[in-house]
């Protein structure tokens, strides 16, 4: 991780590949997170809803705490840990500090706020599954981006 303070990143063409590597990756990581919610939960609020809260007429079990506890507890773990690899490559490439901070900072805290959103979601109701839905597809949009830039940045400066 020695690139991220020295600026050898742009003349060592292996690391290059390196960092192209683990950006597809994440890029492909963060799409799939967005294919199994959407097939496991929903993201669209009235699937969501009827998973997260149930449904008497189609004898649907609300989705019982220690399963929102467990889902939440992996998903802040791979959350925290990809938007941490990214924002770190990209504060070393990127060129814009402002604009750079500001996108990192709305990714973390969309994110945190997603999952704060999902776990009260049970009690808040659809209301709190509308706000879960925006900010997880919030974060997973702009760490997309992130690593979008990472890869424009390496090979087409």
């Amino acid at each position: 991780m020695k690139f991220l303070v020295s600026k050898e990143l742009r003349d060592n063409p292996l690391l290059k590949n390196l960092v192209l590597f683990i950006s597809v990756i994440l890029i492909g990581f963060l799409i799939t997170d967005i294919l199994l919610h959407h097939f496991q939960i929903g993201l669209w609020l009235d699937r969501a809803s009827e998973s997260i809260l149930g449904n008497e007429e189609a004898f649907i079990d609300p989705m019982p705490f220690d399963t929102m506890l467990e889902r939440v507890h992996v998903d802040i773990l791979t959350s925290m840990l990809t938007l941490l690899i990214i924002s770190s490559v990209c504060i070393s490439v990127a060129k814009n500090n402002r604009f750079k901070g500001v996108l990192i900072h709305t990714a973390f805290i969309s994110a945190i706020l997603s999952h704060c959103a999902f776990l009260s979601s049970l009690y808040l109701g659809n209301f709190t599954i509308l706000i879960w839905i925006v900010l997880f597809l919030l974060w997973h949009i702009l760490a997309i981006l992130m690593s979008i830039s990472i890869i424009w940045r390496l090979f087409y400066k």
